[in-house]
């Protein structure tokens, strides 16, 4: 636990000592994109790693189930993990690594747009 001095509601010369706890929760917005139709599917969850990932496939997979989905990733590991169960009508493409700049979906995430 971090323990810091801050400012408090105390009696004339009384030093306030109030504890402290840092506490993030995260949530993780992980989405596609069709850059022809503007089409896209999202999905809050609660981390990013490869079970997580999974639960995205799948559900992304029953989106038009009889559609073939191409996702352009990135090489973060958890999109590579041996575990994972590809669903027959996604392929997944793998950018060049430092490549961010070239993937289409960052644009979607850039608070600029």
């Amino acid at each position: 636990m971090f323990t810091r001095n801050g400012k408090s509601v105390t009696a004339i010369s009384v030093k306030p000592i109030c504890t402290f706890q840092q506490v993030f929760k995260s949530t993780w917005l992980s989405g596609a994109f069709s850059p022809i139709t503007g089409a896209h599917f999202q999905l809050i969850l609660p981390h990013c790693n490869a079970d997580n990932f999974q639960v995205f496939l799948n559900n992304f997979s029953k989106e038009n189930p009889k559609e073939l989905k191409i996702m352009v990733l990135d090489i973060g590991r958890f999109h590579k993990a041996k575990r994972l169960i590809i669903p027959e009508n996604i392929v997944l493409v793998f950018l060049p690594p430092y490549s961010l700049e070239i993937n289409p979906a960052e644009k979607m995430w850039s608070c600029n747009s």
